[in-house]
């Protein structure tokens, strides 16, 4: 065990831890927060790293899940150093560390650390966690706060909608699941990384004027439409404000595609109904003349055939009710509007009349035989 990472936002913690270390012949490397940390560890590897948990933008259990995830840092040991170790101890075990310490007063904290040391240096670590805790108490308050934190965790990591938090240098910081899904990657992929890095040429440009609009407070909030092979989503940023200082932004990203294929079905669907109620209108409009040319070519038959009867009279039957077949397809090739009128009890139909153009309710008559 050669060299090692401390990484904390207190910079006496990582003084004291270094101090320690150094005592025992290893070399050190110092972090003063999550985001020096990432750099560091995109670029080098080491033997074992010091983390605190609690940490400004990129915690210690973001930083834990980068080690442990990432195969660049396989071997490395990872002994994660709290003042709050005792109170979320379940958390910290959920995140497989090799070692917790709590933090407390310089002498317990040096015992811890080197009792820690000589547990992982031995070789009989048999991969559980090694917890030191010894002269430390749990106190109520803290696992109170702990609690909260984690509830608004749990509801971020629930939202379908992808959201990415971004420091002021435009560094991503926090993706919760539904953004790892749409980007493809795990988290320890993208904290540390640049946001506008992840697009092409045209599209980083005017990302990167949005977010420079938001950061010199010209604007609060701006939304940016982003076409992606098929599909279309919107990114929703908005500066973070933290007692008067802009700490960030976050980006909500929405998919569009389901919600405008949706629209396109129910406009489909609409003019499906529309067809459906047309095709009633005509089949009502139809339905009597089509009767009354079937009678009274029925009864034009048989009175030809005994040789009786108005001929003449049935003749000009049949061509009013051809003629009024003639109109109704006019008013059909005229409609301009979507008028509908109740037919039956729970069905309605388009109102030919109402909806047609006015021009296209005329009569024409139809020269025939009795003229």
């Amino acid at each position: 065990m050669k060299r090692a990472l401390i990484v904390d936002n207190d910079p006496l913690i990582v003084e004291l831890i270094g101090s320690i270390l150094e005592e025992q012949g290893i070399s050190v490397t110092r972090a003063y927060g999550g985001l020096d940390a990432l750099a560091l560890l995109k670029k080098e590897t080491f033997d074992i790293v010091f983390l605190d948990l609690v940490m400004p933008r990129v915690g210690g259990d973001r930083i834990c899940k980068f080690i442990k995830q990432s195969p660049q840092h396989t071997g490395t040991l990872v002994v994660i150093v709290s003042a709050v170790a005792l109170e979320a101890k379940t958390k910290i075990a959920e995140l497989h560390p090799d070692a917790c310490i709590a933090k407390a007063a310089y002498p317990v904290l040096k015992d811890n650390i080197l009792k820690t040391l000589n547990i992982l240096r031995s070789g009989q670590h048999d991969g559980s966690m090694v917890c030191a805790s010894d002269g430390v108490h749990s106190r109520q308050i803290v696992q109170e706060l702990l609690f909260a934190q984690r509830h608004f965790e749990a509801i971020l990591n629930s939202m379908r909608e992808a959201v990415i938090e971004l420091d002021n240098d435009n560094m991503i910081t926090y993706v919760n699941p539904s953004a790892q899904a749409l980007l493809g990657k795990k988290e320890w992929e993208l904290i540390g990384r640049s946001f506008i890095d992840g697009f092409p040429d045209d599209k980083a440009q005017e990302v990167k004027a949005a977010l420079r609009e938001i950061a010199g407070g010209s604007k609060k909030t701006t939304d940016i439409v982003l076409q992606y092979t098929d599909r279309e989503y919107t990114l929703s940023l908005t500066g973070v404000v933290r007692d008067g200082e802009m700490i960030g932004t976050t980006v909500v990203v929405n998919d569009l595609t389901e919600k405008r294929l949706l629209e396109q079905e129910r406009a489909l669907r609409e003019r499906l109904i529309g067809v459906i109620e047309m095709a009633g209108a005509a089949a009502h409009e139809l339905n009597q003349p089509l009767a009354v040319i079937s009678g009274h070519a029925e009864l034009l038959l048989r009175e030809a055939e005994r040789g009786e009867g108005d001929m003449v009279k049935r003749a000009a039957a049949i061509l009013e009710q051809i003629e009024r077949l003639g109109n109704l397809t006019r008013k059909f090739t005229s409609i301009v509007a979507y008028k509908t009128k109740a037919y039956g009890a729970n069905i309605r139909i388009v109102d030919i009349d109402k909806a047609a153009q006015p021009d296209g309710i005329h009569t024409v008559k139809i020269k025939g035989l009795w003229e």
